[in-house]
């Protein structure tokens, strides 16, 4: 991956019974970016039944001489495009990362049922999930 790649690191917090389910959830939000899981952990000792999945893709922007730019602008490209209600938003910037927080669990579960967040990372450089390639995408991992 060269230095200029920018990757998106989507992090959905759903309710769930568990991974299975969790993945299932999110099959729709996945098709729609061009995503692939690279993980998914229960999170239930915050609050039951909550699961992390997250999801990754590359970006169709590329980070030039203004790499803050380039990150702020693929968070808030790829909110807008989820879809109508889904406006530009505040977007956190420290190289390499920016990141947003969708918490709009209303609007949010249209694509994901029972999400109750999103965070949205973009990461330049390096992918911290090794170039987008998932490390286990098998439906459960026993435990």
């Amino acid at each position: 991956m060269d230095e200029d790649d920018l990757v998106l690191v989507i992090t959905v917090v759903v309710e769930a019974a568990n991974e299975q389910q969790a993945r299932a959830a999110c099959d729709a939000l996945i098709s729609r970016a061009g995503a692939q899981i690279v993980d998914a952990r229960d999170c239930s000792d915050e609050e039951p039944g909550c699961w992390a999945v997250v999801i990754t893709r590359p970006s169709t922007e590329k980070a030039t001489h203004n790499v803050s730019a380039a990150l702020a602008r693929a968070v808030r490209t790829f909110v807008r495009g989820l879809g109508d209600g889904f406006s530009a938003p505040r977007v956190a910037c420290e190289p390499p990362t920016a990141w947003t927080v969708l918490d709009e669990p209303e609007l949010i579960s249209q694509l994901v049922p029972g999400a109750e967040r999103v965070m949205v990372e973009v990461w330049a450089g390096d992918d911290p999930f090794g170039a987008g390639t998932p490390r286990d995408n098998s439906p459960s991992r026993p435990s």
